[in-house]
């Protein structure tokens, strides 16, 4: 087993313990990105936080914003709209003029001209940004696509709180509220929103029935939903993210150790539970 790297996280602390604990042979590459574990002639990875739980087709859908709501809307499920754009360079057919300027204005002015533009496949709320004019457009458009292969146009809804729900084999094992703080306009808690507890029974089931469902619907069973409510009061699915980050929450709530460390434990336990032994091939 290789030398381990200084470990510079709550996560790889976790992963490090649960695999002690469990017999679980665990070698760190790529500078702690990739987990490989070996117990009883079975290997498993982690590659950041995508465990070997989900299939990889309903990760790739997960990780397209696009994709995600195409998936949501078509089960009938509360989703914000996204629709997708791509590099003026293409040509392909499927590509259909979804990457011309006046696709990009008409979808401005039906979402009263207050829309984001953010990467398709981006995640920790990175290249995300609000268009209030188009003149905005090219220079956002030049750093979204310096990131992802496509952008995602959603409109601009006034958020008043935001959720993350974990699931894990349609269990919600952890759900909490993140709040956003000062000028900033994003909710991610790698960016500064500070989590807090739902103590309203009826919106935490009802944030639990909708969680569920998107899971079930892109089929994981690893999983977090984010969820936002709106002025409005509606609750609608923003994304599924199929890497599961609970560091960031466990950060402003060190006293909930164990209670991560249980999830990530159950996590890891099913991944070695869920298929057969690979072959060795001869080797």
């Amino acid at each position: 087993m290789e030398a381990m790297q200084e470990e510079t996280s709550f996560y790889h602390r976790i992963i490090r313990e649960i695999c002690q604990e469990d017999g679980i042979d665990l070698t760190w590459l790529s500078s702690h990105w990739l987990a490989v574990m070996r117990y009883d002639g079975k290997v498993r990875h982690i590659l950041g936080y995508k465990f070997d739980l989900n299939p990889a087709g309903s990760c790739l859908a997960a990780d397209d914003k696009y994709a995600t709501f195409e998936v949501l809307r078509q089960a009938g499920l509360p989703i914000i709209k996204h629709t997708i754009l791509y590099p003026r360079s293409l040509t392909e057919v499927y590509v259909k003029e979804r990457n011309t300027p006046q696709y990009i204005a008409d979808f401005f002015a039906q979402y009263n001209q207050h829309i984001v533009i953010k990467a398709n496949s981006g995640s920790c709320g990175t290249a995300v940004y609000q268009v209030t004019s188009l003149d905005q457009v090219p220079q956002i458009l030049e750093r979204v696509f310096h990131q992802s292969f496509s952008a995602s146009l959603c409109p601009f809804y006034d958020i008043q709180h935001e959720y993350r729900v974990t699931i894990l084999d349609g269990e919600v094992r952890l759900a909490y509220q993140k709040d956003r703080q000062g000028e900033n306009w994003k909710f991610n808690l790698s960016q500064g929103a500070i989590a807090s507890q739902i103590k309203d029974k009826t919106l935490l089931q009802k944030l639990t029935v909708l969680a569920q469902k998107s899971a079930q619907a892109i089929g994981l069973r690893f999983c977090n939903v984010d969820i936002i409510e709106t002025a409005k009061n509606e609750l609608l699915i923003i994304e599924i993210n199929s890497g599961v980050v609970i560091e960031h929450y466990l950060e402003q709530f060190p006293q909930d150790y164990e209670k991560v460390k249980a999830i990530y434990s159950d996590a890891i336990q099913k991944m070695f539970e869920s298929w057969e032994t690979y072959p060795h091939w001869g080797l």
